[in-house]
């Protein structure tokens, strides 16, 4: 979905670069010459569409944000000199503008697995026949307990709202759609989704200091898999301070995240579930596959040599990763930016295949960190939320996106023209996972327990909390076809 917006971006950035001043035109860029005309005109009117200003006499627009992270898309009240700050201050003010409306949000950063601030704020006006919310961005864990129980709108009935437009993420239309109907989604209107992307950061330095070669190349070279990874991370391994005592103090060709595991079953194109043709949530964890991609995921990992726990070894992974002591990183887009200081280059690049044979990458998002748009069933008025979110998605990926682009990669942090092109190829391969957002057999967590204790017995603790599984998963397509039902009557 973001590739021909971010393709847009990268235009921008690099003209910026060269100082030519002159902003791209978006119509000038869509060069779908060898479409058919019906094909083109459809394209082109998609790209030269533009939210039309409505007067909505100052209403007052109120957005929950809400979650483990809560990230506020509408708190920048005054121009900044932080290039997406100021992004966000100008889409702020233009839609404001244009709909004669005040955005205000309620932020409410709290623990949230399924019952916190974003699920008991919109359950309770629920229950209460209150409206004191126009639109949430809500946690992923909340959110889907809300899409459940039937108390969030039908974005796809959503007047005004258009999700097949380019801003909205079509790789979430697939991923979370059910017989059509979309409870929450994502988009250019938020930056939340892509700072919760798993992502993996490289030292360029230490690339080069071990004569390695680049991450870039097997990327390029279409060799970028499990196998690749492995050798590279191999190949770096010292005990620095020659105590035999592998800590804090030398150097890893990994520093391990434990909720990566997740990253590294769908980045090989597997899910813990799927929506299935019948329009059911299916557990799919399970395969030969998967088994056989977590074996060779753990031979990486739990070699102490070459790869490091961070969280539970490690007093901080920013300070060993800053001081040159781990090639790879396994962290979040959003923590990006906060690495200018580091003085070697890195890279970024998305997970790995898990083999040659795999046609496309798949990169997910972290389900503890992550927050989706949704809109209250309970809605004021439906027509004015639905033309709103659609102009803050909009001019999200006209204003916004660059922004982002430019705070995260040109000229301050990864500093490198192919970390440009890593990043379209991440953001244009998200996949989204109902399985994790649901915590299915708790399997989210099993995940987690079996890197801490080194334990590579995957079948035997999937079969453990599989019958948990399928009870849980009965009951939520249960409740979910019923709520599906009241918007297909």
């Amino acid at each position: 979905m973001k590739k021909l917006l971010l393709f847009l971006s990268c235009i921008l950035l690099l003209a910026a670069l060269c100082a030519c001043g002159n902003d791209a035109d978006p119509a000038e860029t869509d060069a779908s010459t060898d479409a058919t005309t019906e094909t083109t005109e459809a394209t082109t009117e998609e790209i030269d569409y533009t939210p039309q200003p409505t007067d909505y006499g100052k209403h007052t627009f109120t957005v929950l944000s809400a979650g483990n992270v809560a990230f506020d898309d509408f708190s920048q009240l005054e121009p900044s000199e932080v290039v997406l700050d100021h992004a966000l201050y100008e889409r702020k003010k233009k839609v404001e503008s244009d709909f004669n409306i005040e955005i205000v949000t309620d932020v409410q950063k709290a623990r949230s697995v399924g019952d916190g601030p974003g699920y008991r704020l919109i359950a309770q006006d629920a229950l209460s026949g209150s409206t004191n919310y126009d639109a949430a961005l809500i946690a992923g864990y909340d959110v889907a307990v809300l899409a459940r129980e039937d108390m969030l709108y039908d974005l796809n009935s959503l007047p005004g709202l258009n999700l097949s437009r380019p801003y909205w993420d079509q790789n979430a239309n697939r991923d979370l759609s059910i017989n059509g109907v979309m409870f929450f989604t994502t988009g250019e209107i938020t930056v939340s989704d892509n700072n919760a992307l798993f992502t993996l950061l490289f030292n360029k330095k230490l690339v080069d200091d071990y004569q390695l070669e680049s991450p870039y190349d097997y990327v390029k070279e279409d060799n970028w898999t499990l196998e690749t990874f492995a050798s590279l991370v191999k190949g770096v391994s010292d005990d620095l301070n020659g105590d035999g005592v592998r800590d804090e103090n030398d150097r890893y060709g990994l520093l391990v995240w434990d909720d990566a595991i997740m990253a590294i079953i769908d980045g090989a194109g597997e899910k813990c579930a799927t929506v299935n043709e019948n329009g059911e949530i299916e557990l799919t964890l399970y395969s030969d596959r998967t088994a056989s991609i977590l074996d060779r995921y753990f031979d990486i990992i739990y070699d102490d040599t070459t790869a490091i726990c961070y969280q539970r070894k490690l007093k901080s992974a920013s300070g060993i990763w800053n001081n040159n002591q781990g090639l790879f990183w396994m962290s979040t887009l959003g923590n990006v930016p906060k690495l200018r200081t580091m003085e070697a280059d890195f890279g970024i690049v998305p997970y790995p295949k898990a083999d040659k044979e795999q046609d496309t990458y798949h990169q997910t998002i972290s389900p503890y960190n992550s927050q989706f748009y949704c809109v209250p069933k309970l809605s004021e008025n439906p027509e004015r939320t639905g033309r709103i979110l659609d102009a803050l998605a909009y001019y999200g990926g006209e204003i916004v996106t660059p922004a982002y682009y430019e705070k995260t990669i040109v000229g301050q942090s990864a500093r490198d023209e192919e970390s440009v092109e890593m990043l379209d190829i991440i953001l244009s391969s998200m996949t989204f996972d109902f399985g994790y957002y649901y915590q299915l057999g708790t399997y989210n967590s099993q995940l987690i327990y079996m890197v801490r204790e080194y334990d590579r017995s995957f079948t035997t603790r999937y079969e453990s909390y599989r019958d948990a599984a399928e009870a849980q998963l009965a009951e939520i397509n249960e409740a979910y076809a019923k709520a599906v039902s009241a918007w297909k009557s």
